[in-house]
């Protein structure tokens, strides 16, 4: 996982943050919240098709706020593929390439 900090916002919210990727990314790349088992511990994903995204989250400590994100397949077929028939290579692949 990657991580970009950002000034220190300690009452920014992941919905704020979904908000000003959707506004930065429009048109571009579709910004949508996260469901299921994912919820957890990611915010929403940045879709750039049905095969390649990002997953993000806020991370906010007493003296910084920073967006941590990390590979994703958007779409439940693309997941079964890169992370069911190649594991964790997938993982460290797909990671490699949404970088």
């Amino acid at each position: 996982m990657a991580g970009t900090k950002i000034a220190h916002k300690p009452d920014l919210t992941k919905e704020q943050e979904m908000e000003i990727f959707r506004q930065h990314f429009a048109g571009k790349y579709e910004v949508v919240p996260t469901s299921g088992l994912a919820r957890a511990q990611r915010h929403f994903i940045v879709n750039k098709n049905g095969c390649i995204g990002l997953y993000v989250r806020l991370e906010q400590t007493d003296n910084e706020t920073k967006f941590v994100y990390s590979g994703a397949a958007p779409s439940f077929l693309a997941g079964m593929v890169v992370y069911g028939t190649l594991g964790t290579l997938g993982y460290v692949l797909w990671n490699a390439i949404t970088r």
